[in-house]
């Protein structure tokens, strides 16, 4: 291992990502754009700090690059959501 273990995700984060999703899932009307964006974002960073954790904590290889990916696609999904957020692009059926 090299340099300082990045600090654990906390579980309560994890939590709130989880919960946000089951809201977002239930929301009637669908959830607007910006709302799904900031969630995939804070989707993408705890995916991401997982996979930091994984890669400093000896995880086997296997583990490491499905963590890694995993947070590569959620952050593409983050910016593209964010993209249409910003193009004034209010729900996904417009």
């Amino acid at each position: 291992m090299s340099g300082p273990q990045p600090p654990a995700v906390p579980a309560a984060q994890v939590s709130a990502v989880l919960a946000w999703a089951a809201r977002l899932a239930g929301a009637r009307p669908a959830a607007g754009t910006i709302e799904t964006a900031a969630y995939l974002t804070a989707k993408a960073a705890v995916l991401e700090r997982i996979a930091a954790e994984r890669e400093q904590g000896g995880w086997t290889p296997e583990d490491i690059t499905a963590a890694a990916e995993a947070a590569a696609r959620a952050r593409e999904t983050a910016d593209a959501a964010a993209l249409l957020a910003a193009a004034g692009i209010t729900t996904t059926e417009d």
